[in-house]
């Protein structure tokens, strides 16, 4: 802890310190010319088990606590569920409820080759604000020998981006999350604990039974092994900005956004306590105000 410094006060520092280090890329800009933007009212967005907000708070999906889909009513006060102001909740505040839409087609477990499928979720929806988060399950493979070829990420990557952009209405916003660092994951999380106080090792221990992330978790990984896993990890996410960039310049549809999150400086607090592998609702709410702070509809 920071001497003579509330949680609070940690949080927004840890924040700034990521804004003013340039964590996050907007892309270029933009060099086609664009309808005028659309206010982000319809909602919808595709995702993986950190968008459906898994072991967040409860065990399983904690759809409340999702840092884009997330909401908190009446219910969830009464429950006592962590307020983490997530992007739907931030669009109401800002522009009103008329007209509001808020879709998660996020699914657990998903990866870049389920994007596509998400994605044309969207011909009924009509959305004006797109958000994607996916990745950590292309880092996060049974064994390394499992990791995709940085071609194939791309490859989803600019074919999901090619359709939404054929299919958004004109002057629609996307805005991609880059993959977090999951070894900083590794790192923080070595010293903490999980469901019923068992040492998060000993939970990553069980990555030859089915645990997610043997690629990165598993005990018998060497330092050079997490650490070319780690290198694989920024490699995708070089991957899926330089795609989002030149989708940006060459669309004359829609807005193009992509935000790196690999400098995020997260911490024990932000690790689900049930998994040691998932954001908390802390996590969320810091994710949540990385990406709207740094996105394009931040007052």
């Amino acid at each position: 802890m920071l001497w003579g410094m509330d949680s609070r006060t940690q949080r927004w520092l840890r924040l700034v310190a990521v804004l003013l280090a340039g964590a996050v890329l907007t892309g270029p800009s933009c060099l086609a010319s664009k309808p005028a933007r659309l206010d982000p009212i319809r909602l919808y967005s595709i995702g993986d088990s950190i968008t459906t907000a898994f072991d967040a708070w409860g065990p399983l999906e904690n759809p409340a606590l999702s840092w884009a889909n997330g909401f908190h009513g009446f219910l969830e006060q009464l429950l006592g569920i962590p307020d983490i102001s997530s992007h739907n909740q931030r669009i109401t505040a800002q522009y009103g409820s008329a007209g509001r839409e808020n879709v998660m087609a996020a699914e657990n477990g998903a990866r870049w080759d389920d994007a596509l499928g998400q994605a044309q979720g969207v011909v009924g929806e009509a959305p004006s604000y797109v958000t994607i988060a996916l990745g950590g399950n292309d880092v996060c493979r049974p064994s390394i020998a499992d990791l995709p070829p940085v071609s194939e990420i791309d490859g989803h990557v600019r074919a999901t981006l090619n359709f939404l952009d054929a299919t958004l209405p004109a002057g629609a916003t996307v805005v991609v999350v880059g993959i977090p660092d999951i070894k900083r994951l590794h790192d923080v999380a070595l010293v903490e604990k999980g469901l019923l106080g068992i040492d998060c090792q000993a939970i990553w221990g069980t990555t030859i039974l089915g645990f997610p992330c043997g690629s990165m978790l598993s005990p018998s990984n060497s330092e050079a092994d997490r650490l070319f896993v780690q290198s694989m990890n920024f490699a995708y996410n070089d991957a899926i900005l330089t795609a989002v960039a030149a989708k940006q310049r060459n669309s004359t549809r829609a807005y193009y956004h992509f935000i790196d999150i690999e400098p995020i400086p997260f911490t024990g607090d932000d690790i689900s306590s049930i998994d040691c592998f998932h954001p908390s609702a802390d996590g969320q709410e810091l994710l949540s105000e990385v990406t709207w702070s740094a996105g394009p509809f931040a007052p």
